[in-house]
């Protein structure tokens, strides 16, 4: 697919490459093809395309045709840059948001295109290697937007707010409804103003869609499959979803939930944003931020509170901490990470992350190593798996948890609150969710129980092949620490190295 965009920025850079192996600058080239400087430099930046007739005077002012100059052949040097702008997901990838115009990064990737086409090589080898792909690629720069912007939207706050005020009076209640009653009114809405048949059933009847939660058919009359194994709160989350594309003027979005496929950053964001209003609608900022300073007001911590707060709100576990992870930097500053988990037969795998704390993640996903089982959310998966074993016939609930962790080559500490339980759709997979707190001065202010004596305080490495522990130390290792003593080795080898140089 050719965007107008890549058309626009292709022409610029073999306009420029000509210009300059003629060795003309930009005011005598506008000079001979009869245009202003200024328009002539937005061309090369990529910003405009010019008509039929400018192009013409440039070819013949030039000394080139109208054909080779509007051409799409690249020469062979340029073929990355074509394949870079070409890449799905980077097509329409606003780079703006991050600081860096398109036009500068398409200078910055033309003026040395020899060394560009091997720096993209690398990093498609390294892609390849680690099985990236674009759906990576793309959720990673979601995850270093809502890192950069603190994952905390007033703008979308009270556009769930509003829409609350606006629903309720309908629903008969106040303060805001929840699992069921909300659920109803959320369907009400849907159908009455979306106009959107919503159906429980047809998901039912399709095997392989058993883990889809929702799906709109927009082709005639639109409907919203919704799967009928959610509960009252899940099915609430889905319509406050499909509700937050119409009330913030979304179009580019999944149809399916959770999305199987991305195309581009906008409908990441998107998709994002809408899940962000829903969070929002089935648990009011108002409301967390009370329950969150009266958990905070604890001198002791309880276990017991978060398992009150899951069935205050009748949400699932991961809606529960994933808000937390929201209003908790939002209205109260307090640096935090949020760490999902996933157990695939004894492989634990982070499936989800949001790193404000400055934690330093575990790199063990794209290496195959194996995360640190002292790891709150990796010893409560292991807990909970144990658990299983002895009662294979017992329902368990959630396991919930607390822990100071300090990296062993490190001097901070963070306050770790977490839990697992068996994923809602796919009751043979565990899951583990984590919301973690740097414990700062600001932190230790706002929470009392933070200096509760109680809570285990634990050293924790990354993966358990960086790891210096001897194995005494640590009996909770799976994989022998061999980076760590190729590591090791290699800095022996600097220092002796140094050492016989000064000799």
């Amino acid at each position: 697919m050719t965007t107008t965009a890549h058309l626009r920025t292709m022409f610029g850079v073999k306009l420029a490459r000509l210009r300059e192996a003629k060795r003309l600058t930009l005011s005598a080239l506008a000079g001979r093809a009869g245009v202003s400087t200024s328009y002539l430099a937005e061309i090369e930046a990529g910003k405009k395309y010019p008509k039929a007739e400018k192009i013409l005077g440039l070819a013949e002012a030039l000394d080139t045709t109208f054909d080779e100059l509007v051409s799409s052949r690249v020469d062979p040097e340029y073929a990355p840059l074509k394949g870079f702008l070409e890449a799905p997901g980077l097509r329409d990838f606003p780079f703006e948001r991050f600081g860096l115009p398109r036009e500068q990064l398409v200078h910055l990737l033309s003026r040395s295109p020899t060394e560009v086409a091997a720096l993209l090589r690398t990093l498609n080898d390294v892609a390849r290697q680690y099985n990236i792909g674009v759906e990576h690629f793309l959720h990673a720069a979601l995850r270093s937007y809502q890192e950069l912007t603190g994952n905390y939207y007033p703008d979308l706050e009270l556009a769930a707010e509003q829409f609350v005020d606006a629903i309720l009076p309908r629903a008969g209640s106040r303060p805001p409804l929840q699992g069921a009653p909300l659920a109803e009114a959320l369907e009400r809405w849907v159908r009455g103003e979306l106009g959107v048949r919503v159906d429980t059933e047809a998901l039912g009847r399709e095997p392989s869609l058993r883990h889809v939660r929702a799906v709109r058919l927009a082709e005639g009359s639109p409907r919203l499959l919704l799967n009928p194994e959610l509960t009252p709160s899940q099915r609430a989350f889905a319509l406050a979803r499909e509700i937050g594309y119409q009330r913030l003027g979304l179009k580019a979005r999944s149809d399916v939930s959770p999305p199987n496929a991305e195309s581009s950053f906008d409908q990441v964001l998107n998709d994002f944003k809408s899940s962000y209003f829903a969070g929002a609608v089935v648990m009011p900022r108002r409301t967390v931020l009370a329950d969150l300073k009266r958990l905070f007001r604890q001198p002791r911590w309880h276990a017991e509170s978060l398992l009150g707060l899951l069935d205050r709100y009748e949400v699932t576990a991961e809606t529960l901490m994933y808000r937390l992870s929201q209003v908790a930097p939002g209205e109260l500053g307090l640096k935090v990470h949020f760490l999902k988990f996933r157990d695939d037969n004894g492989d634990f795998r982070l499936v989800k992350q949001l790193n404000l704390s400055e934690l330093p993640i575990p790199p063990g996903h794209g290496g195959g190593e194996h995360y640190c089982r002292r790891w709150l959310t990796t010893r409560l998966l292991t807990d909970l798996a144990a658990s299983q074993h002895r009662h294979p016939k017992r329902q368990p609930g959630p396991l919930i948890g607390v822990q100071v962790s300090r990296f062993i080559d490190g001097s901070d500490d963070y306050f770790c609150l977490g839990l697992s339980l068996p994923a809602s759709l796919e009751p043979d997979v565990n899951i583990s969710l984590t919301i973690g707190f740097r414990a700062d001065e600001r932190f230790q202010k706002t929470v009392r129980f933070a200096k509760d004596r109680s809570i285990p305080r634990t050293l924790i490495s990354t993966t358990c092949e960086r790891c210096p522990l001897e194995p005494s130390a640590c009996r909770d290792r799976v994989a022998p620490p061999h980076l760590y003593l190729h590591h090791r080795i290699r800095a022996e080898q600097t220092q002796a190295l140094a050492a016989l140089r000064s000799s």
